[in-house]
């Protein structure tokens, strides 16, 4: 099986391809492809091309690169937008920045929509061209130009997850940081995770608020090296235990305290021991204290500063010192994700005829619809309507698909069929009072009028409903019954048989003839026409036959004003009729002729007027004969028969 669809290098192409190779060839630069229909059917491509067959337009491209799997595959990419459209793609075709025609190929064919029309879309036609060498081509293009289309963003996305092209962050400039819950650590690189601030904000919570001392409560004291002081606000430095301690040691033997006795105690530095039988030394006592002092002592948070919070799980609250608890999150949140999204622009509407009816706003229902084979009457077509919802909105509209085979025909409308394949059909008003408007395309099938518009009109019971088809200057109203005239026209014989009915203005030898012109387009005798003279100077009409047109020329109608002449209807005239009549008879010279014997007749056109009978012999008795005469127009003539 041949391919049906390919795409063909042109001559031009490949001669700048091959120079291009060549040491020092300039590269090709394709920057444009256009798009044709074929000039309304599928093409061939052909090498021998220097443009497409019939281009209805052309662009900028949108992106040229090298295939990733195929590094001698060129991928040239145009965007066609919304509202660019109205025609057929058949073909395409690429150009260079000299405008040669560098590669031509057809495609299955497409009608793009604009978006005037009712539908439109954004369309991505893709070009590969296989060449030898990737370097002879240039794949760069004004970026000025690009359109990203969702294959462009998908990449790029893919190929952003994949990069490490990410500046970490610093103390100086933002950028990417690991996460550590440790809270012992010295990095300025790291970035702590809330476990670490938590565990740091407990720690530094349980710690004790520096403050003085008393025998109530710990704190803050100062040491006192004295042996007699009876304060109880100091501490004993080293000093003054080992006073004691040498005094105590000249006195009670001295035993190992507990928790439960006095006694002696071994000093010890250490934080982290648990021990208690040692005592603390001043050191550890510092270092306890300045990690206590450096912690955080406890305030209450605002916007400015952190510090502690009461929870709250309202959902209405303004205030700026509480914090919000998971309730009032997940409350928050199950609110939100009720509410449409922004950057959705409405998509995410889940009932779009209810939303739409709620706000009273107009509703585009479709703009390919079918409404599946068959006939339908009005009131079957306004039951369908209703169930789409068409009644509830102020203003409804769809635009159905162009299956002939697919979509109902209105059969009673009393001005036109329907075919509803390709129209537009309008809804204004509700069930109880409501206006139709359905507008045909151009071409249809089934009987349907093309080029029209239809109107149906109901404002309830007391209302008589009913279509009318409005004209245009598509489907025009006849002359007649506009009571318009037509054009004027050169002669009497310019009206063509198959023209508009109407009334046309004719010139005869400089003076006007008004030509009446009736075209049924039907039957035998399709069209017939009237010419009237001015001032009852004369009618006259001419048939056509079939698809002949006017086989004979003007005939006149006779009327009292204009009788036909004796010539006309194949009379004699008076001079004639007087030189056929016989004005006298009389009887000619006589002529006498001998009897035999037997019988005898007159002569033709001759009567006997006399006998003479002698009787002696045979043949001696005379007959005496005349002829007859006729007098006619001065002229006497012989009867040829009595």
């Amino acid at each position: 099986m041949s391919t049906k669809f390919r795409t063909v290098i042109t001559t031009a192409g490949a001669a700048k391809l091959a120079a291009a190779t060549a040491p020092g060839g300039r590269k090709v630069n394709i920057t444009t492809m256009a798009v044709g229909d074929g000039g309304g059917k599928l093409p061939v491509p052909d090498a021998g091309q220097t443009g497409l067959i019939h281009e209805v337009w052309r662009h900028a491209l949108n992106k040229i690169s090298q295939d990733k799997r195929n590094s001698n595959y060129i991928i040239a990419e145009l965007v066609i937008p919304p509202e660019v459209g109205g025609f057929w793609m058949r073909e395409l075709g690429l150009y260079d920045d000299a405008g040669t025609l560098i590669a031509v190929a057809n495609m299955a064919e497409s009608y793009k929509p604009a978006l005037a029309e009712g539908s439109g879309r954004s369309q991505t036609c893709r070009m590969v061209i296989i060449v030898s060498s990737v370097a002879s081509v240039e794949l760069t293009i004004d970026t000025t130009t690009v359109m990203a289309t969702q294959d462009y963003v998908d990449d790029k996305i893919a190929e952003h997850e994949q990069s490490r092209r990410h500046p970490d962050a610093s103390l100086t400039a933002k950028g990417f940081t690991q996460l550590s819950s440790a809270t012992n650590s010295t990095s300025e690189t790291l970035a702590a995770t809330p476990k670490a601030v938590k565990a740091a904000y407990d720690l530094a919570n349980g710690k004790y608020t520096a403050q003085d001392a008393t025998t109530t409560r710990k704190g803050l004291v100062q040491l006192s090296s004295a042996t007699n002081s009876d304060s109880e606000t100091l501490a004993a430095t080293p000093k003054a235990v080992k006073a004691a301690y040498d005094l105590a040691n000249g006195k009670y033997t001295a035993q190992d305290a507990t928790t439960a006795r006095k006694g002696l105690v071994q000093l010890s530095s250490a934080t982290n021991s648990d021990s208690e039988t040692l005592a603390a030394t001043p050191k550890a006592v510092k270092t306890a204290y300045d990690l206590a002092n450096g912690k955080y002592t406890a305030q209450d948070a605002t916007t400015a500063r952190k510090g502690l919070v009461q929870l709250s799980s309202a959902t209405n609250s303004d205030s700026e010192t509480l914090a919000a608890t998971p309730k009032a999150v997940k409350s928050a949140y199950d609110n939100a994700e009720k509410r449409l999204q922004k950057d959705q622009n409405g998509a995410d509407i889940p009932g779009k005829d209810t939303f739409t009816k709620n706000i009273g706003a107009c509703r585009a229902y479709s703009g390919a619809l079918s409404t599946e084979a068959g006939n339908w009457t009005t009131a079957q077509f306004i039951e369908w309507l209703d169930s789409r919802g068409a009644f509830n909105h102020p203003y409804w509209m769809c635009k159905c698909s162009w299956s002939y085979g697919n979509n109902k025909i209105i059969t009673d409308t009393g001005c036109g069929t329907i075919h509803l394949a390709g129209c537009v059909i309008e809804v204004m008003g509700n069930k109880g009072a409501m206006t139709i408007r359905v507008t045909t395309p151009s071409t249809s099938t089934g009987g349907g009028t093309t080029n029209a518009q239809f109107t149906y009109i109901n404002h309830g019971d007391a209302y008589a409903p009913g279509w009318r088809r409005d004209y245009n200057t598509k489907n025009q109203q006849p002359a007649f019954a506009l009571g318009q005239t037509g054009s004027r026209v050169a002669n009497d014989k310019a009206v063509g048989w198959n023209w508009n009915s109407g009334v046309y203005d004719a010139d005869i030898s400089g003076a006007s003839t008004l030509i009446l012109h009736f075209n049924m387009n039907a039957g035998s005798c399709p069209a017939v026409q009237f010419r009237v003279n001015y001032k009852n100077g004369g009618i006259f009409y001419r048939s056509a036959r079939d698809g002949y047109g006017f086989e004979a020329d003007w005939s006149e109608f006779y009327t009292t004003t204009r009788k036909p002449s004796a010539g006309d209807v194949g009379a004699y005239t008076k001079a004639e009729s007087d030189s056929r009549y016989v004005r006298d008879i009389r009887l000619g010279t006589r002529v006498v002729q001998t009897m035999q014997k037997g019988v005898m007749y007159e002569k033709s056109g001759h009567v006997i007027t006399g006998l003479g009978i002698v009787g002696e012999v045979d043949g001696d008795d005379p007959a005496v004969f005349r002829p007859i005469q006729k007098y006619i127009n001065g002229t006497w003539y012989n009867v040829a028969q009595v």
